[in-house]
């Protein structure tokens, strides 16, 4: 169902939009990844390269463009580009998110603004480009979400404010174009491991928040994946696999962990109960 269908990967240059990206091109997709820094790019290229020199697989291909997709026109910019190269845009897979951990009482407007342009703003800036091709109008609007969406963990406040509002932003644009034909999808996932020839595979995660943890007083649980609640790093390949058969069947939405959507459907029939269960999980780390 991908082979030749012009799809743009917005963060396909590392961590799940890079492995998500391969997976479009080995199943004959025309792609196009997307993310900020040129260097990035060209890295990204030149790992899914065959043993030819080529970014191009049965009839598959891969392009890539630089964009700040925080800025307004950006997503013009980019949408510009897919039709120029690829003759138009027929789906789109959002996977650009930034996390941390934080107090919300200790997190200032600005640092929270940051938070929003980078897992809201930026979804909202290349989907509206999107939305405005004809092409796309019954495609797949793919979202990479998170857990964090749904269920409000310690440390983690101003990452679950931002993937809540990507949420209602999906519902929202689901309500608008799905009756015209479009598929939309929201993936709420835990964290997600990095391949090897992933740019930053060598991170040590907890490396990754050490700053916050220490500059918020956070206890060093917190620097884990998954914050204050133990969770195990999902398979990337496995999660590709996953996300492309949940377009296959026209999901909604795809929650990995199955468990931690039951949890969240748990809090929202019996609050006092859900709520109490997912504080156990999270005191559990300690």
């Amino acid at each position: 169902m991908w082979k030749n269908r012009r799809i743009i990967v917005a963060g396909g240059t590392s961590g799940f939009g890079r492995v998500l990206a391969k997976h479009l091109l080995a199943a004959g997709s025309l792609v196009l990844i997307i993310g900020r820094s040129s260097a990035g790019v060209r890295a990204a290229l030149a790992a899914c390269e065959g043993p030819a020199g080529r970014t191009d697989q049965p009839n598959g291909k891969m392009y890539g463009l630089s964009a700040d997709l925080g800025q307004a026109g950006e997503g013009g910019r980019v949408v510009a580009e897919c039709v120029r190269l690829l003759g138009g845009v027929d789906d789109l897979f959002f996977c650009i998110g930034r996390s941390g951990r934080g107090l919300m009482l200790q997190t200032n407007v600005a640092e929270l603004r940051a938070f929003l342009e980078d897992n809201l703003i930026s979804a909202v800036e290349i989907t509206q480009a999107v939305a405005h091709e004809e092409t796309a109008r019954q495609g797949h609007f793919v979202y990479i979400g998170s857990l964090a969406g749904k269920l409000v963990t310690p440390f983690m406040g101003p990452y679950c404010i931002a993937k809540s509002a990507l949420a209602a932003f999906v519902a929202a644009l689901r309500l608008e174009i799905a009756p015209g034909g479009a598929h939309v999808l929201l993936v709420s996932t835990g964290p997600i491991a990095r391949n090897h020839d992933d740019p930053r595979s060598s991170d040590v995660p907890q490396s990754r928040y050490q700053s916050d943890v220490k500059k918020n007083g956070l206890p060093a649980s917190a620097a884990a994946p998954g914050g204050s609640v133990k969770l195990r790093p999902l398979d990337p390949d496995r999660l590709a696999i996953a996300v492309l058969t949940a377009c296959r069947r026209k999901q909604s939405e795809l929650v990995v962990p199955r468990a931690a959507g039951l949890l969240a459907g748990l809090i929202e029939w019996f609050p006092g109960l859900g709520r109490r269960l997912l504080a156990r999980a999270a005191n559990r780390r300690d």
